[in-house]
């Protein structure tokens, strides 16, 4: 694959950085720098490209080393900088030992070298071909919505597309999506999603501009990510995610069926009586617990599928309960009430954790649920998956469930390419049966298969997938082989 010109920019500009370290490093032992005392300036200058990175090109874990070692070295040329600006002469530099400098030259060649290898083979802006970009407002909760609607170049000769409701995963939003969206929509399906201020990690506006979130809205959202599913507190941020993400999914269903509403902005090639919705991480949680209210698929006959991208749904885990007093002030002296009052405001202190299932959510329409292959582990299962696979199980509707092995928690989407150092440091842990090419047509290929068996005559074509895949149907299912559920 040819890598985007803006990536090799950004590998440049990595090397650019490297090189305006390097040089003050090596001055004590090249003779003819040591009259450059304008040098001590190149640290500085180059602390401040790398923190241009992000703004230009996103969140780019493979240079955070980078910039914290560039940190440190700016700290650690406080004194020749400030020499330089009132204009000293200062020869400390040349009193640095060679073994001190050869530590720093091998951190600078380790966090070069991490950044350089890990920039991502797709470019990481969206993209534009194909793809219509608009506004709409929910009046009633005075929130807006960017949407994107992927459209395929050349539209179903046999009939209209049906339509795929994506939500992205609030860590990485629509850049972690984009691709994925592409890649469905050229298989058959209009592809609609969205992103949100204050929600989404970044919110991409219809012409392009990003809004992050605040330090507080990011450590809110890591909290809700990695600990959701074991403290209270996290898991409480996590429902409240979920339910942001939830009463979005009614507005857009509802504005679906409205004459002036967002119908209007689909193509003409669209069939908005044939709609899948599918939902990362919140998001799919979301999904799941909407179409298991009473009711749902009679009020939503478009609806025919679900599909949840490694999504435990944190609403439906349990808490710990609160210590309360059992005993009175007038059944008990005011020492011993006292005492027993403090002890349960001490114990309360403490956090609680999640615990077992409070609410099962069960959907009323066929699911699939694409899950990491760490759900294989019962060290994941009984704590992260537990909530999804219960759910699975227990459904009174088909529904599927899917481990590829080798998939980490972040591989169904635009992860493994675009965000090559995060796919490695949360891999799966079997033996992977994809390559990180493979997982943006593989997962497309999941979706449409799912869409293949529950619409028999809708406008899909299956998939050959690989025999390795774990595949599992529950009992509403029961008759019917998993292989023909999925075109293995």
């Amino acid at each position: 694959m040819m890598e985007q010109p803006s990536m090799w920019e950004l590998r440049i500009l990595e090397l650019l950085i490297a090189f305006f370290l390097l040089l003050p490093l090596i001055r004590p032992f090249i003779k003819g720098l040591w009259t450059m005392d304008g040098l001590a300036v190149l640290p500085i200058l180059a602390l401040g490209i790398a923190a241009g990175l992000f703004p230009a090109y996103g969140i780019r874990p493979e240079c955070f080393p980078l910039i914290v070692y560039a940190i440190i070295l700016n700290i650690a040329n406080l004194p020749a900088l400030s020499s330089v600006l009132r204009r000293l002469k200062n020869d400390n530099f040349r009193d640095r030992g060679p073994l001190s400098t050869g530590i720093f030259l091998g951190l600078l060649v380790a966090v070069t070298a991490l950044a350089v290898y890990f920039v991502p083979s797709l470019d990481v802006d969206m993209a534009a071909s194909g793809v219509h970009s608009t506004l709409v407002r929910d009046t009633n909760r005075n929130v807006d919505l960017f949407l994107r609607i992927y459209r395929p170049d050349k539209p179903e000769q046999s009939g209209k597309s049906a339509l795929l409701m994506l939500i992205p995963p609030a860590a990485g939003s629509l850049l972690t999506v984009d691709r994925l969206c592409g890649e469905l929509s050229q298989r058959g399906f209009v592809v609609l999603t969205y992103s949100r201020k204050g929600i989404d990690a970044p919110a991409v506006e219809d012409n392009g501009t990003k809004h992050l979130l605040s330090l507080a809205g990011n450590i809110r959202l890591l909290r809700a990510i990695f600990h959701g599913t074991t403290w209270a507190a996290a898991n409480n941020l996590g429902r409240s995610l979920e339910e942001e993400r939830k009463q979005d999914l009614e507005f857009l269903l509802s504005s679906l069926k409205n004459r002036d509403g967002i119908g209007n902005l689909l193509s003409e090639h669209t069939n908005q009586n044939l709609v899948f919705i599918a939902g990362f991480g919140a998001g799919g949680a979301a999904v799941v617990s909407l179409a298991a209210s009473p009711g749902f698929a009679a009020k939503n006959p478009a609806v025919r599928g679900i599909i949840g991208l490694e999504s435990p749904i944190l609403s439906a885990l349990g808490q710990e309960s609160p210590k309360t007093l059992d005993i009175s002030r007038k059944e008990a002296g005011w020492l011993q009430f006292f005492w027993a009052n403090s002890s349960v405001r001490i114990a309360n202190l403490k956090p609680r954790k999640v615990k077992g299932i409070d609410q099962l959510p069960l959907p009323e329409v066929p699911t699939l649920f694409i899950l990491s292959d760490r759900a294989l582990y019962s060290r994941y299962r009984e704590r992260r998956y537990m909530s999804a696979l219960e759910s699975f199980r227990k459904g009174a509707s088909p529904a599927a469930l899917v481990m590829v092995p080798g998939a980490g928690p972040l591989d169904y989407s635009d992860a493994p390419e675009k965000y090559p150092l995060l796919s490695l440091l949360l891999t799966g842990d079997m033996a992977p049966v994809w390559t990180r090419a493979d997982y943006l047509p593989g997962t497309a290929s999941l979706i449409i298969n799912f869409a293949a068996a529950v619409e028999k005559t809708g406008p899909f074509k299956r998939t050959i997938l690989d025999k390795n895949i774990y595949i599992n149907i529950n009992r509403a299912w029961n008759m019917t082989p998993s292989e023909y559920i999925l075109g293995l």
